[in-house]
């Protein structure tokens, strides 16, 4: 939907959790020196100023005041705040440029990306609102300068649709990251099928793809089941739903951003990496208890 814009809320408890996972299913996969095709199919505009979100101070602002952080927390949160120390063994990330335009401080899933991957690597960033593909175009720019970093294509196209002709990779590794904004009722139907057209494509890729929960669901015109249960039902291949509690739905403790009363979000993982399971066993119950407080839960499903 084109009136979505994702800087409304960066650094909410939804990019918390969505980037979090990212950030820790891409390091896992860049432990193997071979290269590495990502593709992000809501890209958003790349970085974003936080004083222009609603939701930041409720979900990364906690974080980076908070004390001994889940080390898959800490390396999320360094992003954006680099004097964060970093985890045993972690690399440093590579600094931004400084013609950056002015005031874009939090790093969206693409310059996540971008800061991760390496020479040899392929960064694909769909993005149809044409403000944001603008910004996005300046930002992956400045992330592609110098030697060593990865190739970076912007495309103002409808990403789910566009992931098609860029699966298998050549190299049979990738990641591909669905963060749509599930405002058009078609969402409900056009992304779980672009999810099994890919999955049939390249069945050992690792897929991503984000859910909110909402009392009032728009699922609920188009499909008799949540949406994560569709999502999670795709395949019988590895993988994993996480979701994040931090309000109770119908008790108006729900985002106050959300029309829809957003009381949570989710993610399907398929093929997460082994080692995931554990670092959000940790990080699940921190996160709702320091998120969601008294309203706050979490789930964690694992199939493999």
């Amino acid at each position: 939907m084109l009136s979505y814009l994702h800087g409304f809320h960066a650094g909410g408890a939804a990019d918390v959790l969505k980037h979090s996972a990212l950030v820790f299913c891409l390091s896992y996969l860049k432990q193997k020196e071979k290269p590495l095709l990502c593709v992000d199919t809501h890209a958003g505009a790349g970085f974003y100023d936080l004083s222009s979100s609603a939701e930041w101070e409720q979900g990364i602002g906690r974080l980076i005041h908070a004390e001994a952080l889940p080390p898959m927390l800490a390396s999320y949160v360094r992003f954006n705040c680099p004097d964060v120390p970093a985890p045993a063994g972690e690399a440093a990330l590579p600094a931004v440029q400084s013609s950056v335009p002015a005031g874009l401080l939090y790093s969206g899933s693409p310059a996540i990306m971008a800061k991760l991957l390496e020479k040899g690597d392929r960064l694909v960033c769909f993005e149809l609102h044409p403000r944001e593909f603008e910004t996005l175009t300046v930002s992956m720019a400045e992330l592609r300068k110098g030697e060593g970093g990865p190739a970076i294509e912007t495309r103002r196209e409808d990403g789910p649709g566009g992931i098609r002709s860029l699966l298998p990779p050549p190299s049979r590794r990738g990641l591909v990251f669905i963060d749509p904004s599930w405002e058009e009722r078609e969402e409900y139907e056009t992304i779980p099928g672009a999810v099994m057209e890919a999955l049939r494509r390249f069945p050992e890729g690792t897929f991503m793809i984000w859910y909110p929960l909402l009392t009032l669901a728009k699922e609920k015109a188009v499909s008799s089941s949540p949406v994560g249960d569709t999502l999670f039902g795709l395949s019988n291949i590895k993988r994993c739903r996480l979701e994040l509690y931090t309000g109770i739905p119908g008790t108006g403790a729900e985002t106050k951003s959300s029309p829809r009363g957003m009381y949570g979000s989710g993610l399907v993982i398929y093929n997460p990496p082994w080692t995931l399971r554990a670092a959000l066993e940790e990080a699940l119950p921190f996160l709702a208890k320091l998120l969601g407080g008294s309203h706050g839960g979490w789930r964690l499903d694992w199939e493999a």
